[in-house]
């Protein structure tokens, strides 16, 4: 399982790279296809498999959740005031920021405080 984890993982960015660097019209579909791989390959390296589901994993899912919750917010609030003074001003660029923003943060966060516990 663990294989066919890591093959579905390399698949979601190859398929996202190629999306983006070949099809102009499905630019930002590949860029969500390389985040979700990302993002998977993070939280699958976080935890084992072998190790089993118990109140350590329980807790660093609680506390990550909560750090990346708050950093989220002073996340999208940087991008808001960003749009609002014009620095960025592609409004879909800024969406695209704070998607891949929300997507990544918590398997990093996770990632983060599991090498902290």
């Amino acid at each position: 399982m663990k294989r066919l984890n890591i093959l579905l993982d390399l698949a979601l960015i190859g398929m996202g790279i190629y999306m983006t660097m070949e099809i102009p019209e499905t630019k930002m579909t590949g860029i969500v296809l390389i985040l979700a791989g990302v993002a998977s390959r993070i939280t699958a390296v976080s935890f084992s498999p072998d190790e089993t589901h118990d109140e350590r994993q329980y807790e660093v899912k609680i506390r990550s959740g909560h750090i990346a919750y708050l950093i989220s917010i002073g996340y999208l609030f940087v991008i808001l005031v960003l749009v609002n003074l014009s620095i960025i001003q592609d409004i879909q660029f800024a969406m695209l920021l704070a998607f891949g923003g929300q997507v990544l943060l918590f398997p990093l966060t996770l990632l983060y405080v599991n090498r902290k516990m």
